[in-house]
């Protein structure tokens, strides 16, 4: 229940970018429903809580929802982390990450790789990007707030793809997204009443975006796979120091509606 929002928010907007879009039969983009899983690591250091490395397995759960034609397309996607083997020792946490992206996308040429031909899309895109931490330890009274850490992005991003047509079937996707510019809220010193818990963040105070690498199989007309790997990284020096950075091998299937 807690993140419900974002999943009510994701399917409100798949009417809406389907009423918007006009597809045509051929496109090199995913269109449709994509769902995916994967398993991966995260490594994480939060000053605000200690400023020793804390790292674990680290699953992932995403979903889009994709239209486009030959020239741009649209895309709304939600990724959801969670972990509770998180560790530094004898000490656990759970980490939850969290996103919600509306992303455009705009053909912008293309260009030859050896024998096969890249089409590149680029583009803006607005998000939302949560990171909540809780120690598993004592909380009572005051220690709460040692023992708990919260993060809040509003964002500007850039986003971009590149797809590789490999053959009739097989394709190569090779996609990023970077933060330009965040309206943050971070969990600080509530004994300090010189620290703001919302300032501005840009490219010089953090860094948070992702990147992924999928070979795409057409298996029906209605149907593909995806699978590959996936980079995520959260970095703010704006507050407490503040690093989260995972890998995912991931496996994702989409339906072409």
């Amino acid at each position: 229940m807690k993140h419900a929002f974002f999943v009510i928010l994701s399917f409100l907007g798949l009417g809406i970018l389907r009423a918007q879009s006009n597809p045509q039969d051929m496109h090199l983009l995913s269109n449709g429903l994509s769902i995916s899983g994967g398993i991966g690591h995260l490594a994480i250091k939060d000053e605000y809580i200690s400023r020793q490395k804390y790292s674990g397995t680290l699953p992932s759960f995403s979903m889009s929802w994709l239209r486009s034609d030959s020239s741009s397309g649209y895309k709304l996607g939600m990724d959801y982390f969670n972990s509770s083997t998180i560790r530094n020792g004898n000490i656990s946490a759970d980490v939850l990450l969290s996103a919600l992206n509306l992303d455009f996308l705009y053909n912008v040429g293309q260009f030859t790789m050896r024998d096969y031909t890249a089409y590149p899309y680029l583009g803006p895109s607005a998000g939302i990007f949560l990171y909540s931490r809780q120690e598993n330890i004592a909380t009572g009274g005051n220690a709460f707030f040692s023992a708990y850490s919260f993060a809040l992005f509003l964002s500007l991003d850039i986003t971009s793809t590149i797809v590789v047509p490999i053959s009739t079937d097989w394709s190569a996707e090779v996609s990023g997204k970077l933060g330009l510019l965040s309206i943050a809220g971070r969990l600080a010193d509530l004994h300090d009443d010189n620290v703001k818990f919302f300032k501005l963040v840009t490219l010089l105070s953090g860094v948070r975006g992702n990147t992924q690498f999928l070979i795409r199989y057409d298996v029906t007309n209605l149907l593909q796979v995806h699978a590959g790997y996936r980079f995520d990284i959260c970095q703010s020096a704006t507050w407490n120091y503040l690093l989260a950075a995972s890998d995912n091998l991931i496996i994702a299937i989409t339906v072409k509606m």
